[in-house]
């Protein structure tokens, strides 16, 4: 694009974000139309039942239409474990093939197969979020099968990247303190794993939450590895546009076998259907003005977005700015 320079955005540390390698194809698969919990602050609405999931089937065309390396992220609608029976094997399934890495974002009231992955099975496994939804599972009374779970997971593949936490949401504020009383006699005690404690994305912190986090950090200090707050518009919309690879090098999938290259942009959210064994890739970059999605961060964070501005526009001097924790500096590496 004329009268535009390239930029190099160096994004911060953020000890969850997702390694990935350059020469991966990103899949982000929403892979289970079924939630066997019904937290308040979900981020789906509503919270799916019985709608339709991915299939092995389903996930192999996938697969054997991208070429080279792949990374599925299996996060989205509902729980990656919920989505499919025991018998079926799928997590063990997909871990057989050698171009495959996985993360897996899961409730931890069920797990299937984990337990009989082998230490090589395992090791795709690069990325683990567990979230510990306290008001659910103890409604559920599924507090001992959850603690079961979690300590079978953290035995098995615990790391830098397995990540347990907790969202705290306002409306819940009442159970933090039991939360997090009940985690460190349980979990932390057994294993010494602590908690990142996620800020409800749909209700920000009045000053009284604000207060009580304080106070949870005081009395519970050794259990909290950190405290974490999204926002993944960040500094990118400091930017007059990108260059995207969405639909080259990365995709999402739906549980109903929809395909996109990005489910922000009209434009791009039509690159075929699972089920019905159809695939659409780009064969070229897309230019885009609305970089603040989750998806925009994890292409970043692999390193394939071209941050673009134009050459009349000043560039900011570091930190270019600070929100709930994300900042980014900026190198000019103009390319006339």
């Amino acid at each position: 694009m004329q009268n535009s320079s390239t930029v190099f955005v160096e994004l911060p540390e953020d000890e969850m974000r997702i390694k990935f390698a350059k020469d991966e194809t990103i899949v982000f698969v929403s892979s289970s139309g079924h939630c066997n919990l019904d937290c308040s602050y979900c981020v789906i609405t509503p919270v799916v039942k019985h709608n339709p999931s991915l299939t092995y089937e389903d996930l192999r065309f996938v697969h054997e239409s991208i070429a080279g390396k792949k990374f599925f992220i299996f996060s989205g609608k509902g729980d990656f474990f919920a989505g499919y029976r025991k018998s079926d094997r799928l997590l063990a399934k997909l871990l057989e093939h050698d171009d495959i890495g996985v993360a897996l974002d899961v409730n931890g009231v069920v797990i299937h197969c984990f337990d009989s992955l082998s230490p090589q099975q395992l090791a795709k496994i690069r990325h683990i979020n567990l979230t510990f939804h306290y008001r659910q599972l103890l409604e559920h009374k599924a507090l001992d099968v959850w603690k079961r779970n979690a300590l079978t997971m953290l035995s098995m593949a615990d790391s830098e990247d397995f990540f347990v936490n907790i969202v705290l949401s306002p409306p819940e504020r009442a159970l933090w303190e039991d939360a997090l009383t009940w985690y460190q006699d349980n979990v932390f005690a057994k294993c010494g794993k602590k908690l990142v404690l996620i800020n409800d994305v749909n209700f920000p912190l009045a000053p009284a939450d604000e207060e009580v986090i304080s106070l949870l950090h005081d009395r519970f200090g050794q259990v909290i590895q950190s405290t974490r707050r999204g926002n993944f518009e960040s500094v990118l919309k400091e930017f007059d546009h990108v260059s995207c690879p969405a639909g080259q090098s990365y995709f999402r999938v739906w549980n109903d076998g929809k395909i996109e290259a990005c489910p922000n942009i009209d434009e791009l959210r039509n690159s075929g259907n699972a089920k019905e064994r159809t695939f659409f890739p780009r064969s070229e970059p897309f230019i885009c003005s609305d970089v603040r999605y989750c998806d925009c961060y994890h292409i970043a964070s692999a390193g394939k977005m071209e941050f673009r501005r134009k050459l009349d526009q000043p560039m900011p001097q570091p930190p270019v700015a600070k929100r709930s924790g994300v900042v980014a500096w900026i190198k000019d590496l103009r390319r006339r």
